[in-house]
């Protein structure tokens, strides 16, 4: 027997190790992590939303109500459109993208390393999001409750916005900088991208 035949033939010491995941769809800590941030993002965006509408109340044509002179106001809006009033009237459109949405966040979340605890951030925060508005669309006659206005902002918005506005650049930022993982047989090793 030749001596390359019996190193062959010989188990080699990476696969005699025990086999640990890396997705993060196995893993408790990362599941946790994803599913609170998008719990305590969405409770955050209702409450908040509760909260504007019962102070303030709604009356379209009030003045805004000063919180930081020249830099933050209240002004309570209902918004049938999306994120900056874009596609008004299609709140049965916009759910329906909200389900797909969330159906594509959580099998990204699924498929990332359970060590991308950025990346499991970001995708809690875009489901954190994307609950709060369809929550909204569904229960209040499809229009989402807006309050919080800024200088040099045009546009009336809500903390569901604020979070998908940081979530979706977050792990387009993710998605270029950090190594993706390759999974075969339950098994991931990071590989680098390009």
């Amino acid at each position: 027997m030749s001596e390359s035949s019996s190193l062959s033939a010989a188990p080699s010491v990476e696969n005699t190790r025990p086999i640990q995941s890396g997705a993060a769809g196995k893993s408790f800590m990362a599941w946790l992590r994803f599913l609170g941030i998008a719990a305590v993002g969405a409770s955050l965006d209702l409450w908040t939303k509760y909260l504007a509408f019962k102070d303030l109340g709604y009356h379209p044509h009030a003045a805004p109500i000063t919180v930081i002179p020249h830099v933050l106001w209240l002004k309570t809006t209902l918004n049938g459109g999306a994120v900056f009033g874009i596609g008004q009237g299609l709140s049965l459109m916009f759910v329906a993208i909200s389900i797909v949405a969330i159906a594509f966040v959580v099998y990204v979340f699924v498929s990332s390393h359970r060590r991308h605890w950025v990346v499991h951030i970001a995708l809690g925060l875009i489901l954190a999001g994307a609950i709060g508005n369809m929550y909204d669309r569904i229960f209040n006659h499809g229009m989402v409750r807006d309050f919080i206005l800024l200088t040099h902002w045009p546009w009336i918005f809500n903390l569901a916005d604020s979070m998908l506005c940081i979530g979706v650049p977050l792990l387009v930022l993710c998605w270029l900088l950090l190594p993706g993982p390759r999974y075969r047989n339950g098994e991931s090793q990071e590989t680098g991208r390009g």
